[in-house]
Parts: C-alpha cells; structure tokens; sequence
C-alpha cells in the first residue's frame, strides 16, 4: 500500500462517519419538526367540538378528530394485538369490527393485561347491540418486519401481529374502512391511554445534538489521530 492510500483511506472513513452521524443528527431534526406540526394539528382539531363519523371521515386528514358515533359491534369475532406493552406489563390491545352508517371500521376498545407469560388467549366479553362511541380517529403503523399477520381465525378471539385492513378484510369476510376509532371514554374494563405522539419533539432534539456532538467529536479524533500518524512517518 503506498503512502499516499495509508493517508487517504483513514480520511476517507472518518468523513463518511462524519458524514453519517450529521445525517442522523438532520433526521432528527426533521423528525422534531414534523412532530411539532402534529401535536399542533392534533391541539387545532381537538379543540373543535366532536363530529360524526361521516362528517370526520369526509375531511381530507380525519386522524386526531374526536368523534360521537353509534354502531354494532361484532362482539363474536375480538381481535387482540399482540406484544403490547403498559406500564411494563405485557397485554394485548383489544379490537373489534364495528357497523356503522360510514361501512365496518375497526375500533380499539382498549388494553387488557396477559393472563400469563406463555400466550394464553384471555377471555373478552365486549357488549353486543347498538352502541355509542367516543372516540379519535387513527391510522395505526405497519411494521415492514412483521410478515405473519394473522395467527388462527379459526377461533375467537384470534391474535394478530399488526393491524393490516386488506388482510383482516379478508379474513373476516368484510369490507374495513382504512382507519381505527381509539375510543376515549373511560371503561373498567379496559386501559385506554392513547398517546398520538409517544416521543416529544423535545427528545428528538436531544437526538439531534447528541449526534452533532458525536460528529465533531469523530472529526476531532479522526483528524488528530491521522495528522499525528503523518508527522511520525516524516
């Protein structure tokens, strides 16, 4: 290897690293940013009184609105999201395919804690006939490392890994709206803590300044380790 690649290729590393970490410390910003725009949509639309479902679902963005309601649930078929975790305790997230004036939507009546360790299905009871909800509308992530969906509908309730509507519209043999109702009111029942935005833009800038700072760091070290290399081959 010459002595001019001994120079360049550690250079070469600690600028892509540099590069790197300023890269993320700039995501981070950008993710601060859009979780800004969020909670402030959010604080606009809840700050208006509750709409229909119609009403909500005709707006070009319905996530975050607060909406009053009256369906039928198909209290026969629960779904449970598995893995989900409250206040360290493993449980699942109890969903129901609800009726509607608007077409089946999905609703999360709430957490409930895992009767054990080893993936007992818990008994749901949820009410039957017409009822009404209060509630937020939500678009749930996917998890593009989730590729089981679906565990067993032989039986109810049946587990599911995520919520995926083309997937569970299939297997429930009905047509789901692209959306889920996080009802808000309180029920013994169930824990309903919904948090829209889990991380405050204020850990993102946190984030962000920790890989700034990481980056001058690594072109401090980099730089000073490289020049002293060069005056001990001069």
């Amino acid at each position: 290897m010459s002595q001019r690649s001994q120079f360049l290729i550690p250079w070469l590393l600690t600028a892509l690293s540099v590069a790197a970490m300023c890269g993320l410390g700039f995501w981070q910003l950008e993710r601060m940013v859009e979780k800004q725009q969020r909670l402030a949509s959010i604080a606009q639309k809840q700050s208006n009184e509750s709409l229909s479902l119609i009403d909500a679902l005709s707006q070009e963005d319905p996530r975050d609105i607060s909406i009053n309601f009256v369906g039928t649930p198909d209290s026969t078929r629960p779904l449970l999201l598995d893995n989900q975790i409250h206040e360290q305790q493993v449980g699942f997230d109890v969903f129901a395919p609800v009726s509607t004036n608007a077409g089946w939507i999905l609703v999360n009546y709430g957490w409930i804690a895992a009767p054990d360790l080893q993936r007992t299905i818990p008994e749901v009871n949820l009410p039957k006939g017409n009822k009404e909800f209060e509630g937020v509308i939500t678009v749930p992530g996917s998890n593009p490392l989730i590729t089981e969906t679906n565990v067993n509908f032989s039986q109810f309730p049946a587990l599911i890994q995520q919520v995926a509507f083309a997937s569970l519209s299939q297997s429930l043999n009905i047509k789901l709206l692209p959306y889920v109702v996080e009802l808000t009111s309180q029920d013994s029942a169930f824990v309903r803590d919904y948090k829209p935005v889990v991380m405050p833009p204020e850990k993102h800038l946190g984030y962000a300044v920790q890989w700034f700072g990481l980056a001058i760091a690594a072109a401090a070290i980099g730089g000073f380790a490289i020049s002293k290399k060069g005056r001990i081959h001069e």
